[in-house]
């Protein structure tokens, strides 16, 4: 589809999904306004919920500018009239891609029938007077054909694995996600780091069939099943092993990096110093730890009837950041000894990545306290704590869209920078470990 002499150059033409890309659009008329739009219906965008977001979902953002003198539009130097972002940004339209038309399913319980989504493709177009004049296609790569992968099915073991064709021995990455538990997440992640070197193992820990249903009493030996696994493999360098993990799941790597020594680098991004209960169906408590190792219960911090009550009020009025209140409570009136992660047991360099404006857990707190345990017994390895002030708890690949910031005092653009620089953290600490 083309119209006069316009045209739109997306460089380079295949992009890893955590790499920018440049969008320039020439051949306009001087001073003229465009609208830029990009859609997707094969979007696997990491921040949106697995439950409420369906496959093959209808992405879409756009904004209007005004062509330069000689009828160039650079997003690059652009500053939005109006649209989906707002600063001068040359992927504004891709971090502030939303749902226009939500396809959802029932949620797949089989590893085997869940797609790896290792790319899509997005549709850009330029629109004059309401009509399109040009469109063109491009393709956003998680990981790419030299790459491949394999299913692990065994007891206290569900993963996913992504290494090199040229079977090269790598350091390698355990990735696990948040509170879904799931794979997509995790290996979204995995197939990334797959891409800058290292072998990577996505761990589904509940949620899918071979697993607990929810998340209470999670045995460890999932992680530590994935490095008896991962160390018989010819393309896994056996010393270097490290471990990712979001959310809950930055709350598992602390964990399982403090009983397991083969784990020598840890990055917990928005995690907990606590072991907190585990949560049953429908969000309830599950009086039980959501831990177990060996046959025992991890000690926790557990729900109140009291906490849960005024929480339940919070939420039906809609106050913000009612279950970061909620776990700042627990944190009060619990035994924190017991609960405290041993995060000096830790056999390596351990990063953290944090938000100011976490509305799900207090996560700059949880950080801020694994610092001060790290700082008093003199760890031998290096820590560090990034915290980001306006992002929210959603902070993880470059470029990624979030169908929203809620109740947070965050805003989209302030948020895709600190996805961009906790992203480049996290890559530099890993590469200063496995060197």
């Amino acid at each position: 589809m083309n119209n006069d002499n316009c045209k739109i150059s997306i460089t380079p033409e295949i992009s890893r999904v955590d790499e920018p890309v440049d969008i320039v659009v020439s051949g306009l008329l001087k001073n003229e306004k465009v609208t830029i739009r990009i859609v997707s219906n094969d979007y696997y965008c990491i921040n949106a919920p697995v439950s409420k977001v369906g496959n093959n979902t209808l992405w879409e953002a756009y904004a209007t500018f005004k062509a330069d003198e000689y009828g160039n539009v650079d997003l690059e130097n652009s500053t939005p009239l109006d649209g989906t972002y707002k600063t001068c940004n040359k992927m504004g339209l891709f971090y502030s891609m939303k749902v226009k038309e939500n396809h959802r399913s029932k949620l797949i319980q089989k590893l085997s029938d869940i797609s790896e989504n290792r790319k899509y493709t997005i549709t850009c177009t330029v629109e004059r007077n309401g009509k399109v004049i040009i469109s063109k296609e491009h393709t956003r790569v998680y990981c790419d054909e030299t790459i491949e992968s394999m299913n692990i099915i065994e007891k206290n073991l569900l993963a996913r694995y992504f290494t090199s064709k040229n079977k090269i021995e790598r350091p390698v990455v355990i990735v696990v996600s948040g509170s879904d538990g799931r794979i997509e997440k995790a290996q979204a992640i995995a197939e990334l780091f797959a891409m800058k070197g290292y072998s990577a193992l996505a761990v589904c820990y509940f949620g899918l069939e071979g697993t607990p249903k929810n998340l209470n009493c999670i045995p460890l030996e999932y992680i530590e099943n994935s490095i008896t696994w991962l160390k018989k493999q010819d393309t896994v360098n056996k010393n270097k092993i490290a471990i990712y993990g979001r959310s809950k799941g930055g709350e598992m790597v602390l964990l399982a990096a403090s009983l397991l020594k083969d784990i020598s680098c840890v990055i917990a991004n928005m995690p907990s110093c606590y072991a907190y209960e585990g949560i049953k169906k429908g969000g309830l408590p599950a009086h039980h730890s959501s831990w177990m190792y060996k046959g025992e219960e991890i000690p926790c911090l557990k729900f109140s009837y009291s906490i849960m009550f005024q929480l339940v009020i919070k939420m039906i009025q809609h106050k913000a950041g009612a279950l970061s209140w909620m776990y700042k409570k627990l944190i009060d009136g619990g035994n924190t000894d017991d609960a405290t992660i041993d995060v000096n047991k830790i056999n390596g360099p351990i990063l953290m990545i944090s938000s100011e404006t976490d509305s799900i857990w207090p996560s700059k707190m949880h950080s801020e306290i694994v610092m001060k345990l790290l700082k008093k017994s003199d760890f031998k390895y290096e820590y560090k704590h990034s915290t980001y002030e306006k992002s929210g708890h959603m902070i993880t690949v470059p470029y990624q869209s979030i169908p929203s910031l809620p109740g947070t005092q965050g805003d989209i653009d302030s948020w895709a920078n600190a996805n961009i620089d906790a992203w480049k953290e996290t890559n530099d600490f890993l590469e200063n470990w496995s060197k």
